[in-house]
């Protein structure tokens, strides 16, 4: 039986080339991850994040006017992780880790080997990739990474659809699919978090985010720099098995058991530290859990949706008093409402959307509509509600507006209604 990584052998030398290897990679990822795990404390983590995303903040600008000769402002990372702010990070990171590694040659040129710095490394990054596999796993397992189908979802055609939109609506129209994929991310990272189970998580989690890497590289999805970190933390979390895995999958060789040996000498020490390993565990996986099911509350599945919540078809459009004939050349002109759980809109005769706030106030039956960028307090409706009928009456861009809307059916839609079939005659594909 031998020890994980070849630790039996205390005084195993490594080459010139393992050393400056490892000591970049240790440099990088400990900067990349950084400040993971303080960012978790309880109170402080969030105190830690800010300070450390504030240097950012004044690092990387430097590093673009200097390096790149980008003067301009950059935006701040937001719901891309791709940003030019990020690329130049990872870049800064690079230079960083770099620096460390050529003045650590430097200093410790006759370290025979760093078993007891990867050994540190390896738990960090086993438990950061199990962190952000349970979040992400977890955030699909109750659907809230990929919701529904948006009413605008529903009326776009194929061709006006952004790459990305199209592989998130492939996402949240299946339920069963979007939740598998989060029980197989879950699963890596439960696995990630026990050294007897990291090998088999490592490689679970690589065939995830190779997949997941692929996918925002064919459908330019801002994740990009992410996943792809992600799958390479997986990589070298499998290093240390590099020979069994070689030998397993290619060679049809049979490997000698893996002992695992306590981390510390002190059996109450090693005690202490499973204790709080399982405090650590159970405490991630209630903060995500909670969060998850409050998510589905606040965006996602159960959130309650708008009172006047559908499409309506305009039947008729006055302004002041004069109707207006549905020319589809007609920018004035109201085609379509759109009133949905988080962006509602009007859709205008040429095809144009007009993305809108609406808020609605069912007790004094008035509709509310303002633009998002806009300090104006928007235009106010009186509405009435008949059947299938709604009317609204008010004043829009400065003109006395009465609209005639249908409310139609969303059973119409193929999409949201297909539904599953274990047995198909004929390929229902349009």
């Amino acid at each position: 039986m031998k020890y994980i990584a070849d630790c039996s052998d205390k005084n195993f030398k490594w080459s010139l080339l393992q050393k400056l290897v490892f000591r970049f990679l240790f440099c990088y990822f400990i900067i990349y991850i950084f400040p993971f795990p303080l960012r978790h404390i309880p109170f402080l983590g969030n105190y830690i994040w800010q300070l450390d995303f504030s240097l950012w903040k004044w690092i990387v600008p430097l590093a673009a006017e200097g390096i790149f000769d980008i003067a301009r402002e950059l935006p701040l990372p937001n719901g891309s992780g791709d940003t030019t702010f990020n690329y130049i990070q990872v870049f800064v990171y690079f230079l960083i880790a770099l620096t460390a590694t050529i003045i650590w040659s430097v200093v410790q040129r006759t370290k025979e080997n760093y078993k007891g710095l990867l050994a540190v490394l390896l738990i960090l990054l086993r438990y950061y990739v199990a962190f952000m596999m349970l979040s992400y796993g977890l955030s699909k397992v109750f659907t809230n990474q990929f919701s529904s189908l948006s009413l605008f979802d529903l009326i776009q055609t194929y061709g006006n659809s952004s790459p990305m939109g199209l592989m998130w609506n492939f996402m949240e129209y299946s339920d069963s699919y979007t939740i598998f994929s989060g029980i197989m991310e879950v699963l890596g990272g439960l696995l990630l978090l026990f050294r007897r189970t990291s090998k088999l998580g490592a490689l679970i989690v690589f065939g995830i985010m190779l997949n997941v890497f692929m996918m925002n590289m064919s459908y330019d999805i801002p994740v990009k720099l992410f996943s792809f970190h992600l799958m390479l933390m997986s990589v070298f979390i499998l290093v240390p098995y590099y020979k069994s895995l070689i030998n397993y999958f290619v060679g049809n060789k049979l490997e000698t058991p893996i002992a695992f040996p306590p981390y510390f000498k002190s059996k109450k020490t090693n005690i202490i530290g499973y204790v709080f390993k399982a405090i650590f565990v159970v405490y991630v996986l209630i903060l995500f859990i909670s969060n998850q099911v409050d998510g589905q509350k606040q965006w996602g599945k159960k959130m309650k949706t708008p009172a006047l919540y559908g499409l309506y078809d305009v039947k008729q459009h006055l302004v002041n008093d004069s109707l207006l004939p549905p020319m589809t050349t007609d920018k004035k002109r109201w085609k379509l409402v759109v009133v949905d759980k988080f962006v509602s809109g009007i859709v205008k005769m040429d095809d144009q959307v007009q993305y809108l706030k609406m808020e609605t106030d069912t007790t004094a039956h008035t509709l509310t509509l303002s633009i998002y960028s806009s300090e104006y307090e928007g235009n106010e409706f009186n509405y009435v509600e008949d059947g299938n009928t709604l009317t609204l009456e008010g004043i829009y861009d400065c003109e006395q507006v009465k609209v005639v809307l249908i409310k139609r059916d969303l059973d119409e839609f193929l999409l949201p209604n297909r539904g599953f079939n274990w047995i198909n005659e004929y390929p229902m594909n349009r």
